[in-house]
């Protein structure tokens, strides 16, 4: 995918949230998401900074000093506070056409970002959604070429890529090691440090990967 192009998966899942968070209830906004303490609602208050004017976004992360995913939380929840569900699920339809990612960052970051977000909200309200495989498959090649470092430290660590992936929906594979088969979006919420699907993973280094996984911190 070119830029443009990436930017026309971007809009199209944005909009997809905003239907999505459209069908949750009040108590679902509460509801614990797959990003560890984060509610659905600080997730989805999270899609939004990029809204946010320049100068405002980076007082809002100098407020919040520290590592980056301390920050990148604290950022989140205090937007979450701030706004209310209906103004967080249409800012985020504002953003549809917005063209614009974090300094520093590219427009696949903001692939990465929706693709992974809209699983941490579905999944744990047993919400069903199908994200194009082409599109995850694109942005699991941009989370395997950071290689464990710089970017990836945004996710939990799991030693995944110390296997070779290969999607059993599309035509996609990486690595080398112990094979890991799966669905593009189990192998891309693995890939994003998310355990929720570690069970669906087939192939020999989907037992090392569980087994490491289940050891003690």
């Amino acid at each position: 995918m070119d830029d443009s192009e990436v930017w026309d998966v971007v809009d199209e899942r944005r909009q997809a949230v905003v239907d999505l968070l459209g069908e949750l209830g009040p108590g679902d906004w509460d509801r614990p998401s797959l990003c560890d303490a984060w509610t659905v609602r600080e997730v989805a208050a999270h899609l939004t900074l990029v809204a946010l004017p320049r100068p405002r976004l980076i007082s809002l992360f100098l407020r919040y000093p520290g590592s980056m995913n301390r920050t990148i939380r604290d950022a989140s929840k205090a937007q979450a506070r701030r706004m209310g569900n209906e103004e967080i699920r249409e800012t985020i339809r504002s953003m549809i056409g917005l063209h614009r990612h974090f300094p520093g960052l590219t427009c696949r970051e903001a692939l990465v970002d929706v693709l992974g977000h809209t699983l941490d909200i579905a999944i744990p309200l047993h919400r069903e959604v199908r994200l194009p495989t082409a599109a995850l498959a694109e942005a699991a090649d941009h989370v395997v070429s950071y290689g464990g470092t710089g970017n990836a430290r945004v996710f939990r660590s799991l030693p995944i890529l110390r296997s070779r992936l290969i999607a059993t929906d599309h035509d996609w594979s990486t690595g080398a090691g112990p094979e890991i088969t799966g669905t593009m979006t189990d192998l891309y919420l693995a890939l994003i440090g998310r355990t929720v699907h570690l069970d669906r993973l087939g192939g020999e280094g989907a037992e090392a990967l569980r087994d490491a996984v289940a050891q003690p911190a």
